[in-house]
């Protein structure tokens, strides 16, 4: 094997000396592609430096050259980092382009004037790890004189001195968070101690948070440093699990320290430098005689310095030194207050108090009742002798001189005793209840003797006087009673008369709208049924007559006859809140979107609508085509105010009604969506407004108004939960809202039917149909069998169970909601999904309550469909429910 050569051997060995990684390096470098050249040109100058520089264990650098081109031996490596596999022989600027304007002068006096120079632990920002880094370096630069005579270099010793300063800066930080916290006297003077504290770590801490935990969890900024007001990493307040930066849940389940990455939107303090911290340490302050910690610090970490366990340790120790002071405070506190509430009880107590202490009875504590009771003279600090020289002679003395001696406790009960109250006045008699309690020490020796009681002379007078009044008392009772019994009656025949007078009120009143209400609907009915009626007759004529070009026309009118008396049902049952609803989540923003054309067609082109659609519109579950109704009406009603034309708005808004508002409203307590209608035409009256929403009641000509658009939408909010209400003013315009609650599911999609043909026949199943009404059971028979189904018919709810409990294959039921027999179409579909869990069915109904339907909650595969109805409309629910899956 061949020996490796001896180090002399090697080339330029008497310049590049030793073995060490530098040496080695310096001698594999190829030198003459740099400014320098091979080194056996070099200066000797170069020369003996760099072999003093490779053969010291110091760390050291040295420059040669207009562009100081970089040596430096093994010892400096750490200092360079990850810069130590590019940084020989390059220019200097280019190795430390960080600093380079901060040690530029230093590097141009050894250049220029041929000066030494030293600093001090220098802060300088170094980039050898990947980001700026905070470190401190001692360093002296020395000229080196070439050939010249001149200085063509420089010569650096380094010391770095980054973990040795900032471990004094922490150090001497904690020294005065202690010095500080050992003269607070409250938990604020902690907290003030602390934030001093922390502003003051602003280098290794940019910013700091203190909060401090309830009872029940929550925490609460108490000190902030480095953070401006409002920032949105100081909450005043966190609840656990709410929106909580800092993960106040950890801390609650034991974890005493974590790091969490900060979020990189949020503009994040930057305390001393330039660059935003990154991270930040979240340390629960240390447990102490509870097993719950009281607080916690957010401390930033510095975005100079490594994420390392000495900067955990750091904010670690700081709430090590802060827990024990608030624990400690606390219980300072707690204790003060119980003795300042002690002290204020005994003062405010209503019943006089004091405390003898030993043989000769010194006043220690008086109360304030005590001093009223013997004439505000100040008696602490003085005997009983002293103080109140008008007891002696009443035996009071010689009581407390046989308290003190034996102690047994003197209870006296309306004693009397005279008092000296006001100086050079009489002696003024007092009756008093009092206890003498001897006070014991723990070797059973009395020290002071504790008095309390209560002047009982104006009770004793009362009682006096009271029992003299109670010799009179039962003529004066029977006088009184008399007097009491006949204005009573007096009352009871008012009350009754009055009672007539609002009962007969009330029938007139109840007539009154009873005569309105059957009046307009007579009116209405008999219109309507002339045109259904009429129609009938001519195509009976012409049907004797053999003619049926007209019956297309005849039929027209019919049937539009039969939709207006329809559409007045449904308002009359929306009035008194007996429609039959099929409520579902909506969006009330995209219902007015997919009315707005319809709308506009609607008031004509002389007047402008405006459409206000709320961002973030909450969900309503109402009917949407009995909304559509109402929104419809509102808007007609606004057309017909503006005669000369105007501004339409529909607007819809988020609301939350707190007890104030829902009550003015006539609504619980809530968050509310309201759609409201404004126009600016000619408005309404106080009186008119009172009325607006009453059944039959139209300010408009005769013929041109029912009377009753406005209250089925006054009954349609009701029904569904909300309500209607009108602000107008006379020339101003009208603001109409309904008010709806929110509902908190998501939302479907719902559309206009599109109207489908009955034939060609396609349906497959089977239907069983129950309705007492023998013409619509017919007629739905008929339409199911046109269609391709097969059929089975009931005409009451028992008959219909039989059917269903039999083994026939049914696909679909069909049931009218009140049938006869005691069994209702509810109670029916309900009786038929204990055997067929999967069993469809459609309600038909011109009314009934909501409650029998479940108030608009039903099963799924249950839909309801009101009467009257289209056959188009029939055929279309039938095959949609056949056709929807079960699963």
């Amino acid at each position: 094997m061949k020996e490796a050569p001896a180090l002399r051997e090697l080339p330029y060995a008497d310049i590049f000396v030793g073995a060490s990684d530098m040496a080695q390096r310096m001698r594999a470098h190829d030198w003459a592609r740099t400014p320098l050249g091979p080194p056996e040109h070099w200066p000797e100058t170069l020369k003996v430096a760099l072999r003093i520089l490779l053969t010291s264990r110091f760390e050291m650098w040295l420059g040669w050259g207009p562009d100081v081109l970089f040596f430096y031996n093994d010892a400096y490596r750490p200092t360079l980092g990850d810069k130590h596999e590019h940084a020989l022989a390059r220019p200097t600027r280019d190795v430390w382009a960080e600093i380079w304007d901060d040690v530029r002068g230093r590097i141009e006096t050894v250049y220029d004037r041929g000066e030494s120079t030293w600093d001090a632990s220098l802060m300088l920002l170094i980039e050898r790890s990947g980001y700026p880094e905070e470190t401190y370096h001692t360093f002296s630069y020395s000229p080196l004189l070439g050939d010249s005579g001149r200085p063509e270099g420089l010569f650096c010793a380094v010391s770095e001195d980054t973990g040795r300063v900032i471990s004094e800066r922490r150090l001497s930080l904690l020294r005065e968070l202690g010095a500080g916290l050992t003269k607070a006297t409250r938990r604020d003077d902690v907290v003030d101690v602390v934030r001093g504290t922390l502003q003051q770590a602003a280098r290794d801490l940019p910013f700091s948070l203190l909060y401090l935990f309830e009872a029940s969890g929550q925490a609460h900024l108490r000190c902030a440093a480095g953070v401006a007001p409002g920032h949105p990493f100081a909450a005043a307040t966190l609840q656990p699990g709410k929106n909580d930066p800092w993960q106040v849940e950890r801390l609650l389940a034991g974890e005493s320290a974590f790091v969490l990455p900060l979020p990189p939107h949020i503009d994040a303090p930057t305390g001393p430098w330039q660059r935003p911290a990154a991270s930040v340490f979240v340390v629960a302050l240390p447990p102490q005689s509870s097993a719950r910690s009281e607080g916690f610090l957010v401390c930033g970490v510095s975005p100079h310095r490594p994420l390392d366990d000495g900067t955990l340790s750091f904010v670690e120790l700081l709430a090590g030194q802060i827990a024990p002071s608030l624990a400690n405070l606390q219980a300072l506190e707690e204790r003060t207050a119980e003795r300042d509430r002690l002290r204020a009880l005994f003062q405010q107590a209503p019943g006089f108090m004091c405390v003898l202490k030993g043989p000769e009875h010194v006043f220690e504590l008086v109360n304030e009742s005590y001093v009223q009771l013997v004439g505000h003279r100040h008696i602490e600090g003085k005997t009983v002798r002293e103080a109140l020289p008008e007891l002696i002679d009443q035996g009071f003395l010689g009581l407390l001189d046989e308290v003190y001696r034996t102690g047994v406790p003197y209870i006296g009960q309306g004693q009397k005793v005279s008092l000296q109250r006001t100086p050079g006045a009489a002696l003024e008699e007092r009756r008093l209840d009092f206890v003498y309690q001897p006070i014991f020490d723990t070797n059973g020796a009395v020290l002071g003797i504790f008095a309390e009681g209560s002047d009982v002379t104006e009770k004793l007078n009362s009682e006096r006087e009271l029992r003299e009044l109670n010799n009179h008392l039962e003529t004066r009772i029977a006088e009184r009673t008399r007097d009491v019994e006949s204005a009573l009656d007096r009352l009871r025949e008012e009350s009754r008369e009055r009672e007539a007078v609002q009962e007969a009120l009330r029938q007139s009143q109840k007539m009154e709208a009873v005569g309105q209400l059957t009046g307009g609907l007579a009116h209405d009915f008999n219109n309507l049924l002339a045109g259904i009626t009429g129609s009938l007759e001519l195509m009976q004529r012409r049907l004797k007559q053999g003619r049926f070009e007209d019956f297309e026309r005849y039929i027209a009118v019919g049937q539009g006859a039969a939709k207006r008396a329809a559409a007045l049902t449904h308002r009359m049952l929306a009035f008194s809140r007996r429609q039959t609803l099929d409520p579902k989540p909506t969006n009330a923003n995209r219902l007015v979107a997919g009315m707005e054309d319809l709308i506009r067609r609607t008031i004509g082109p002389e007047n402008t609508l405006e459409v206000v659609g709320a961002v973030g519109l909450w969900p309503i579950l109402i009917d949407p085509h009995q909304l559509e109704n109402a929104l419809l009406n509102l808007c007609i009603n606004a057309r017909d105010a503006m005669p000369d034309g105007g501004r339409l708005t529909i607007e819809t808004a988020n609301k939350w009604m707190d007890e104030r508002a829902a009550r003015e409203r006539d609504l619980p307590p809530g968050q509310y969506v309201s759609l409201c209608v404004t126009d600016t035409g000619t408005g309404m009256p106080p009186e008119v407004i009172q009325r607006i929403f009453e059944p039959f009641y139209t300010t408009k000509p005769i013929g041109l108004g029912t009377g009753l658009g406005l209250s089925m939408v006054y009954g349609f909010a009701r029904q569904s939960g909300g309500q209607v209400r009108v602000y107008s003013e006379v020339g101003m315009g009208t603001t109409m809202c309904i008010y709806l609650p929110r509902h908190h599911a998501g939302i479907e999609e719902f559309d206009s039917p599109v109207p489908i043909e009955i034939s060609p026949p396609g349906g497959h199943g089977f239907v069983l149909v129950v309705d007492d009404e023998a013409a619509v059971r017919a007629l739905v028979v008929e339409v199911l069998e046109e269609m391709g189904y097969q059929t089975l018919e009931a005409e009451d709810g028992a008959t219909g169970m039989a059917v269903l409990q039999a083994n026939a294959r049914i696909d679909l039921l069909i049931t009218d909601v009140g049938l006869p027999g005691g069994m209702n179409g509810r109670q029916l579909a309900d009786g038929a999904r204990a055997t067929r869990q999967e069993l469809k069915v459609l309600f038909i109904t011109g009314y009934a309550e909501n409650a029998v339907i479940g108030n608009g909650h039903l099963e799924p595969w249950m839909q309801v469909l009101t009467k009257p109805f289209t056959l188009d409309t029939l055929a279309r629910r039938v095959r949609a429910l056949i056709a929807s899956p079960t699963a």
